[in-house]
């Protein structure tokens, strides 16, 4: 059995730049500890999570971690123009040697895709159309939720 963790880094009273730095001092020592995955939340102004940009936080993960896998618990796909948050994707798929765990979804709270101009009810009937469904032919599912790219993928303009 392996086991991972899923973290919505809450907000605290601590400064953010200590509050950064000692969450990743704690998912190296998942690592230590030998967990196989961490996977963290996107929250946009709220609390409820101080990581509204996943892929920079998960960035500072790959750097501080060798074997740990992790990912987003998904993006927010609504909020994102699909081809920044693919390019995205394969930087951050490369700079970790193909650890990075991907999945999409419409965003829990209807009000933080408000704040971006985005229809919670378009972002729920799939009118805002997830990126795996422009890239399907450079992914495999996995389950029914996370993708997962065969190999490290290459950010590329498409043709």
């Amino acid at each position: 059995m392996e086991f991972g963790v899923f973290d919505h880094l809450d907000k605290n009273d601590l400064p953010l730049e200590r509050f950064y730095r000692e969450r990743l001092e704690i998912i190296e020592a998942y690592e230590r500890a030998g967990f196989y995955a961490y996977h963290v939340a996107e929250h946009h102004l709220t609390p409820l999570g101080m990581a509204p940009s996943p892929s920079v936080f998960l960035a500072a993960v790959a750097q501080r971690t060798q074997r740990l896998r992790f990912g987003p618990m998904v993006y927010v796909a609504p909020l994102y123009h699909p081809l920044r948050l693919l390019e995205e994707i394969g930087m951050l798929d490369q700079m970790s040697g193909g650890r990075l765990d991907m999945a999409f979804g419409r965003g829990a709270l209807p009000a933080e895709v408000r704040f971006f101009d985005v229809d919670p009810a378009a972002a729920r009937s799939g009118a805002s159309r997830s990126p795996s469904r422009r890239c399907r032919s450079r992914i495999r599912r996995s389950g029914t939720a996370f993708i997962r790219p065969r190999r490290p993928s290459a950010p590329r303009a498409p043709a």
